[in-house]
């Protein structure tokens, strides 16, 4: 019993959840495209589950058979169930990171998400993260060409959204793929050195990657992310303290080197 006058002793925190992570690759295209994807979805998932606290289970990837080592094929069926799942556990304790990858095209109210089947639209994403709960930390990452137009479309309360483009921009090939990789596998992402890779640093350490990727190759920049951290659904290139602060309040942890804390 704590003495006279004294506060008592504040009940120990509980322990951080594992996060929680889905991998929407949607059709390559073509056999280079196909080579591509799962040499930057083997970085990503090497990444997340060895350098950033994700136990295997707690990540799922939609590209090819489970046979091939994926968890499915990303159908329309396999990604509307994986969402469905992604956002009934986002909440104020479990932070949820969706990641789409792949190819989308523009269309006359949006964009899709290009399938090998029939696509999805921006308006069916819309209605599935539309149930998000104002209070959750879910994470979405769209690195495809024509993203910025899903930004609309996907944001909401709840949610942090991160486009590979603006919303009139790019309809061919995008670099946030590889660039996004590279960020999460390099240690100079941790800006702050606070031993966790924000949202907020992600989103800068992509952004300077992908000038970088431009730059290198001698060409005119044709992509710049944009950033939605406080719900309001208008994406932003230089995120103010309303989408900052919510941006850099949720992370990875960084346990590369140690024993991870979740497994």
């Amino acid at each position: 019993m704590a003495a006279s006058g004294e506060d008592p002793p504040s009940a120990p925190r509980p322990p951080e959840k594992p996060p929680l992570v889905w991998i929407l690759n949607g059709t390559p295209g073509d056999t280079e495209h196909h080579a591509f994807y799962e040499q930057t979805l083997d970085r990503l998932r090497k990444a997340l589950t060895t350098r950033l606290g994700v136990p295997t289970a707690n990540l799922t990837v939609l590209y090819g058979p489970k046979s091939a080592g994926y968890s499915g094929v990303c159908s329309r069926e396999n990604i509307f169930t994986e969402l469905h799942r992604a956002v009934a556990a986002a909440a104020p304790d479990q932070t949820v990171w969706v990641i789409f990858e792949g190819h989308s095209s523009p269309s006359a109210t949006g964009a899709n998400f290009n399938l090998a089947g029939p696509d999805i639209s921006a308006r069916e994403l819309r209605e599935i993260f539309a149930a998000t709960r104002p209070d959750a930390h879910l994470v979405i990452l769209f690195t495809t060409s024509s993203s910025g137009r899903f930004m609309r479309w996907i944001s909401g309360p709840g949610r942090l959204v991160i486009t590979a483009t603006l919303e009139d921009e790019e309809d061919n090939e995008t670099e946030f793929p590889n660039v996004l990789a590279n960020v999460l596998n390099d240690p100079a992402s941790d800006q702050n050195h606070d031993g966790r890779l924000s949202v907020l640093e992600i989103f800068n350490a992509c952004n300077a990657g992908v000038k970088a990727s431009y730059d290198a190759g001698g060409y005119m920049q044709r992509e710049r992310a944009m950033f939605d951290g406080n719900g309001d659904r208008r994406g932003t290139q230089r995120p103010a303290r309303e989408d900052a602060e919510p941006a850099a309040a949720v992370s990875f942890p960084i346990t590369a080197g140690t024993r991870k804390p979740f497994d």
